[in-house]
């Protein structure tokens, strides 16, 4: 592969050119992004995992039966989340670039968990229908997160820092039981409120905090910091930083109209979005329903909040030994079919068994399979569009497909004791999901072995490759030197 500086166009096709006092810089800068922005982002999917999910542990602590709420509301109020969240996810995606990053992720944060707070002071189902969607328009900007960190850190080190902020959601799944089970035991009829009306309020007070911290302390991107001043960072770090930023995008690009058209030509976008539609799917129905479906193993439902922790705990462990080893190993795809498979063999475990330890076992398979493949989805997404609004726009649509799933999700597990036809559905998509992650990974070695030999002919004959010396602004992921990683 050809390497070269960029001067005013092109990109840095390897790694930055950098000095040694630069490497000693790079490693004070990484370790400050890493506290900084993994930390805070961690906290951020902690807090909106225990709010968007929060309704499935208040419907077993009572929320359906003291509002008078039917089955059917009830799935409403869960797809209406979605809702929301559909029509703002390509806005939110773009406007990372418009808007501070410290004040779109912090601003949504403190929107939704205030929101959530208010989801105690409910009293029918069309409050609770309302809130939800509102819920799902403010938690949607979070979604630029993905584009966020890819300005802060290279190809090669999104997969874990993205398992570990999102290992924070898995964890919140757990604690939000174990949280449920405390309130339910402890506070049920405390200061003249329900136990579900407790959940919500101290859920959402602790989500408002996180959203002050991250309005106060998350860095924007290197690009955008002005004059080169930030209270964490040094000059020099920054510098590097820019330096690193360049190794894949073009320092202060944004949006650009004509790489929403060429999104739609790769046909990356649509084998994206058919394997978002079953990781939206499956996540969805776990964090909505996992709680219900426990609760149908026969156990009570304090019993059901603590049972619920075993499943997401298993997925917080895999979540990080799968990330890490596809950073480590430079490898997306086998990992990401490997948690397909699991999910699948999890889903068959549900619909063929009827005993409790044996199906709680295929529940763990679900969630070890489901979390990570959000994380490496992302990460293999991101890492191979080149082109920021292209990046942006391919992300945002198998977003918006797969939110569309996760709606789906709320009106198919509707069948106790077994919900074998909610099972069978996510066992479908996780097969599709699967697949498609195949034909990705062959579609991309392809294009890898066709551009190795362009540049073996050009090397031979002297020649440069009429694209070279543009940037991923201008001819995205096809430049001569971009390689997709597998």
């Amino acid at each position: 592969m050809v390497e070269y500086q960029e001067k005013q166009k092109g990109f840095i096709s390897a790694e930055p050119d950098l000095t040694v006092d630069e490497k000693k810089l790079e490693k004070r800068l990484v370790l400050k992004a890493d506290i900084l922005i993994v930390g805070i982002t961690s906290l951020v999917f902690l807090v909106n995992q225990w709010d968007r999910g929060n309704i499935g542990n208040a419907r077993v602590m009572g929320l359906q039966e003291d509002l008078d709420i039917s089955n059917g509301q009830f799935y409403d109020a869960v797809s209406l989340y979605y809702v929301g969240y559909v029509i703002c996810i390509i806005p939110a995606n773009l406007s990372i670039r418009f808007f501070k990053a410290h004040r779109q992720i912090g601003g949504c944060v403190i929107i939704f968990a205030t929101l959530s707070c208010c989801m105690a002071a409910a009293k029918n189902a069309a409050a609770v229908l309302a809130l939800r969607i509102l819920f799902g328009f403010a938690s949607t900007f979070l979604q630029a997160l993905t584009l966020y960190t890819s300005l802060w850190y290279k190809r090669n080190e999104l997969a874990i820092r993205s398992g570990a902020f999102y290992s924070a959601a898995t964890i919140a799944g757990g604690f939000s039981g174990l949280i449920a089970y405390a309130i339910q035991k402890n506070l049920d009829g405390a200061l003249g409120h329900e136990a579900w009306q407790w959940l919500f309020i101290i859920q959402g007070c602790a989500g408002i905090f996180v959203g002050i911290c991250a309005w106060l302390l998350l860095p924007p991107p290197p690009d955008q910091i002005e004059n080169m001043k930030h209270w964490a960072f040094t000059k020099a770090e920054l510098e590097v930083a820019i330096k690193r930023l360049k190794t894949y995008n073009k320092a202060g690009a944004g949006f650009d109209k004509r790489q929403m058209l060429a999104a739609f030509k790769d046909p990356k976008v649509y084998l994206c979005s058919f394997m978002n539609a079953g990781v939206s799917l499956g996540l969805a129905s776990i964090s909505a329903f996992l709680p219900s479906f426990i609760e149908q193993f026969d156990l009570s439902p304090t019993r059901t909040q603590l049972f619920s922790i075993i499943p997401y705990a298993c997925a917080f462990v895999t979540l990080l030994a799968i990330n890490t080893a596809s950073d480590r190993t430079n490898v997306k795809g086998p990992f990401l079919m490997l948690c397909f498979a699991l999910s699948i063999i999890g889903y068959i475990v549900l619909m063929a068994v009827t005993s409790v330890k044996v199906k709680i076992f295929g529940t763990c398979l679900i969630t070890m399979g489901v979390f990570p493949c959000v994380t490496l989805l992302g990460a293999w997404t991101s890492i191979n569009v080149g082109g920021f609004t292209k990046r942006a726009m391919t992300w945002g649509t198998a977003e918006v497909v797969g939110q569309c799933f996760a709606i789906l999700a709320s009106h198919i597990y509707t069948d106790p004791p077994r919900y074998i036809k909610g099972h069978a559905i996510c066992l479908s998509f996780q097969a599709l999901g699967f697949l498609s992650a195949l034909a990705m990974w062959i579609y991309m070695r392809y294009l890898n072995d066709k551009k190795q030999r362009e540049a073996a002919e050009h090397q031979e004959t002297g020649t440069v490759h009429p694209l070279s010396h543009q940037s991923l602004e201008e001819v995205y992921d096809q430049h001569p030197d971009f390689r997709y990683i597998l």
